[in-house]
């Protein structure tokens, strides 16, 4: 052992002694230092580390390690410590990350005499899931403890097979069993999605604590009728968590059931509920103190039953994004009773409620709902606004353009995030309204009037206005958009050139070259993007004059755009003259360097080349981007050019090229890494190294 791996040893095991969390897990990241017979017995020390940290370092390596058997005995054995629970927890982690190569070891436990290591050793073999772990769960489901029967019961849900459905069924149901097992047998039936009529659950059903899991387990019975009178009764019942799960039973049967079953099932739940209102009021009453599933469960029964009594309740809970999809699901089934209490109710909602009303508005489209949403257009509100915006593009109203044209112009400059979002919700419901798939005298319309609040607006009204008319001209328009160029804003002036490439994307349009000329780099930028999108050869031109901009950042575009529209052009001249562009490239300025190596990381071949010039440049974000040019595009001969920068004076150079050597299996490299890692300060670069090493090691 050299004096380097002593002291590095050394380190290591002075460190995972030590009284900081945080240098006891970077011990355990290097570890690998350790001689071999010392690596499994630390790792399993750490299981039991006070600090959750240490604890998940060390899992993640006992699952890496390159002796999984005798992993796996240690970790069973460490399932023994009654004393730590953190490393019984910790193991059973490690146990399922192993996987298959743990199994044998779990198997052959499965018997110990104490009945908590056999609950453990059953747990993780649930995380497993193996089906060669299936003959010892079922006979563990025969265990003389009522916890490891449970376990094992749990164990079959994620394995699953007939075997197991078998054997769950006849513990669910045997009513000299203990109620835990049978408990945890059908919560396993259920993720098994197997199906119980109701005869078989009788007396599961009549049991207190078991009827709420039976009552879920017929809801994927679609063929008994048992079944559903069995939930019927399930829905009135006294007890609430029996009413839940056989809410949840019946839109599992919803789901299963074909369009005619389906609607005469939501009648007779919808007579029932008139017959039965308290089974709508408990619901709603219930909804602000559940959990989140149940909420969603709740919602959706609620709308199944059409309850225009949940209209305002169930909205209130689509403020929160979680359930917005459910709620709104759920009142678009209500469908115009739900517009009918939203109109009566709007003045008393707050702005949450009025914007998650007005998604639901957009999805029932009548009169009553589109009048609503065009009045909500003219609301203080800016984020209500948008939300009425959004609504009426989804309803498709022929009428809204107009309106929203003028809620366009009349928009005041706002730099908020709501002004943000209203800017972005009326231009989306123009588009939508008169986009390139709408009817043609919908978009002249639209074209028109745009065009007309142009001549007197503001620079922000122009550009709001040019945008939009970008995304919906079409040919005929061309002229209108084209004089945009010559607009004093050069923000409109660049959205002009959005606009023209949009228009004539199979060809270089004429009026590209005033924007080449333009005074203003942002136009010019746009431009060159605009030209590296055509699929016209005759842009190289364009594109070199712009390579020789005054401006950096116009260069750096040209430059990329030529590298990718041309670096690998099938016709040798064109390819030729666009490499030396790149090469010519390399000695500018930050900005356009980068540019290079961003080109030929996609583009490759030849150009590749290029690229190890860049790696002596002096700014780290160019040698990053050129050394990933190297590793992904190079051959392995060719890849001692990265050597130096191993020892690069920025860490993220470092990190980069030592992982990119791991990652090639560059094993030259190996005396080069560990020199550098001698004197390595960055715990980051540190732990990259380490990985990388282990890789070329292995």
């Amino acid at each position: 052992m050299s004096s380097f791996d002593e002291r590095d040893r050394a380190t290591v095991l002075e460190d995972l002694a030590s009284p900081d969390e945080e240098v006891r897990r970077l011990a355990v990241e290097r570890i690998e230092v350790l001689g071999r017979d010392e690596v499994l017995p630390r790792l399993v020390e750490r299981l039991g580390d006070s600090d959750w940290r240490v604890r998940k370092a060390a899992v993640r390596r006992m699952a890496a390690c390159r002796e999984p058997d005798l992993a796996a005995r240690l970790l069973v054995d460490a399932l023994a410590d009654g004393e730590n629970p953190g490393r019984r927890n910790a193991a059973v982690e490690a146990l399922v990350e192993l996987g298959e190569k743990a199994v044998d070891a779990l198997v052959a436990s499965c018997r110990d005499a104490d009945a908590d290591v056999r609950k453990f050793v059953v747990d993780a073999l649930a995380g497993i899931g193996s089906e060669s772990a299936l003959a010892a769960l079922l006979e563990r489901l025969g265990d003389g403890d009522p916890n490891v029967r449970a376990a094992a019961a749990d164990a079959l849900g994620a394995i699953g097979g007939g075997d197991a459905r078998r054997a769950l069924r006849e513990k669910a149901t045997c009513i000299d069993e203990d109620p835990l097992v049978r408990f945890s047998a059908l919560h396993a039936l259920d993720t098994l999605e197997e199906p119980l009529r109701a005869d078989e659950l009788a007396a599961v059903l009549d049991d207190p604590m078991l009827g709420p899991a039976g009552l879920g387990l017929l809801g994927r019975c679609d063929d008994d009728p048992g079944a559903l009178e069995a939930l019927v009764k399930g829905l009135v019942s006294g007890v609430r968590a029996a009413r839940e799960s056989a809410m949840r039973a019946v839109l599992r049967l919803v789901e299963h059931l074909d369009g005619a079953a389906a609607a005469s099932l939501r009648e007779r739940l919808a007579s029932l509920a008139g017959a039965e209102p308290e089974v709508t009021r408990a619901a709603i009453e219930r909804l602000e103190d559940c959990d989140l599933g149940t909420q969603m469960a709740l919602v959706q029964f609620l709308g199944l039953i059409r309850s225009p009594d949940a209209v305002i309740p169930v909205l209130q809970l689509g403020r929160d994004e979680a359930l917005a999809p459910v709620t709104l699901g759920a009142l678009e089934q209500i469908g115009a009773a739900a517009v009918e209490q939203i109109d009566a109710a709007w003045g008393e909602l707050d702005v949450g409620c009025r914007g998650a009303a007005c998604a639901v508005l957009g999805r029932i489209a009548d009169a009553r709902s589109r009048e609503r949403l065009l009045g909500a257009l003219d609301d203080a509100d800016p984020s209500l606004r948008a939300a009425a915006a959004r609504a009426l593009a989804s309803v498709g109203a022929e009428a809204a353009l107009a309106p929203l044209v003028r809620r366009l112009q009349l928009m005041a400059t706002d730099e908020t995030l709501e002004g943000d979002d209203e800017l972005r919700a009326l231009t989306d419901a123009i588009v939508e309204l008169a986009g390139p798939d709408a009817e043609e005298a919908r978009s002249r319309e639209a074209v028109a009037l745009l065009a007309s609040g142009l001549a007197d607006a503001d620079d922000a009204s122009r550009l709001r206005g040019a945008r939009v008319l970008g995304a919906i001209a079409r040919d005929g328009d061309a002229d209108l958009v084209t004089r945009l160029l010559k607009d004093p804003s050069p923000e409109v002036r660049r959205a002009a050139v959005d606009a023209i490439a949009r228009l004539a994307s199979d060809r270089t349009p004429e009026p590209l070259h005033l924007a080449i000329a333009d005074e203003a780099p942002s136009v010019r930028i746009a431009a060159a993007q605009a030209l590296g999108a055509s699929p016209s050869p005759k842009v190289f031109e364009d594109l070199r004059r712009l390579a020789d901009d005054e401006d950096a950042r116009v260069r750096a575009v040209a430059v990329k755009a030529i590298g990718l529209r041309f670096g690998a052009d099938p016709d040798p001249e064109r390819r030729a003259r666009a490499l030396a562009e790149l090469n010519r490239a390399c000695d500018d300025e930050a900005p356009v360097a980068l540019a290079v190596a961003e080109a030929v990381l996609e583009i490759g071949g030849d150009a590749s080349a290029y690229t190890t010039q860049l790696l002596a440049r002096p700014e780290p974000e160019v040698v990053l981007a050129a050394a990933r040019c190297v590793g992904s595009h190079v051959a392995d001969s060719d890849l001692e050019v990265l050597l130096p920068l191993v020892s690069h004076a920025d860490w993220s150079v470092r990190a980069e090229v030592v992982e990119i050597l791991g990652e090639r299996r560059y094993r030259r490299a190996v005396p080069t890494i560990l020199r550098r890692l001698e004197t390595e300060q960055d715990d980051f670069v540190r732990s990259v190294t380490l990985n990388a090493l282990e890789s070329l090691e292995g």
